[in-house]
């Protein structure tokens, strides 16, 4: 009985060793795949892929009803014939730059796309527009070697009637001084002696 105790014992202290094994190994399989496998994932979107510097300017008026107090909070995109988007902030002084995938005729466009002004010299409201990727376009063929020197165009619209500011003189006022009416000193006369005749009459 104690020769059977002790192989039973073993045998089972060796299943739990083989466990262990085959768990061991299972876990360290896994621990090297899965970051080969994670590195293969990230790094397929840029294989094949050059990207090219696009750089420009884009003009700034910050006297707009639309709280963009800069043009740094303006934001020039970069589309491309697979509809890909790359975007830039310019900077204080209104240049920007970019990389885009490669060459490719590209579709630039602004958010905001409009900002309204006001004319203080004739008090008529007037917005200016960005290009907007559909009612106003604005594309441009990007090289292999890039593209600079891009200049975002704007376009004028009046959105109010003009009006003058200037006050117009006033109107002449009349002036309070009465003055006689044409024939007013022969009827006063006539008046005058209606009365005389009629005193005589009463002292008869």
């Amino acid at each position: 009985m104690p020769v059977f105790e002790n192989i039973w014992y073993r045998d089972k202290i060796m299943s739990k060793m083989q466990l262990a094994l085959i768990l061991t190994a299972f876990m360290l399989v896994g621990a090297i795949a899965m970051p080969a496998y994670a590195q293969n994932v990230t790094a397929t979107p840029d294989q094949g892929i050059t990207y090219v510097p696009i750089s420009g300017s884009i003009t700034f008026d910050p006297n707009n009803f639309n709280n963009i107090t800069s043009v740094t909070q303006l934001t020039v995109y970069a589309r491309n014939a697979s509809g890909f988007d790359t975007r830039a902030n310019p900077t204080a002084d209104g240049n920007f730059t970019m990389s885009v995938p490669g060459a490719d005729t590209y579709i630039f466009f602004v958010m905001p796309n409009k900002l309204d002004y006001l004319n203080t010299s004739t008090n008529a409201t007037y917005s200016i527009l960005y290009p907007d990727a559909a009612a106003y376009p604005f594309t441009q063929n990007v090289t292999a070697s890039g593209l600079s020197g891009i200049i975002i165009p704007t376009k004028y619209q009046q959105t109010g009637v003009e009006m003058s500011v200037t006050p117009l003189p006033p109107s002449s006022i009349p002036s309070a001084t009465a003055k006689p009416t044409p024939g007013f000193t022969a009827i006063a006369a006539l008046l005058a002696l209606g009365v005389m005749v009629a005193i005589a009459y009463r002292r008869k």
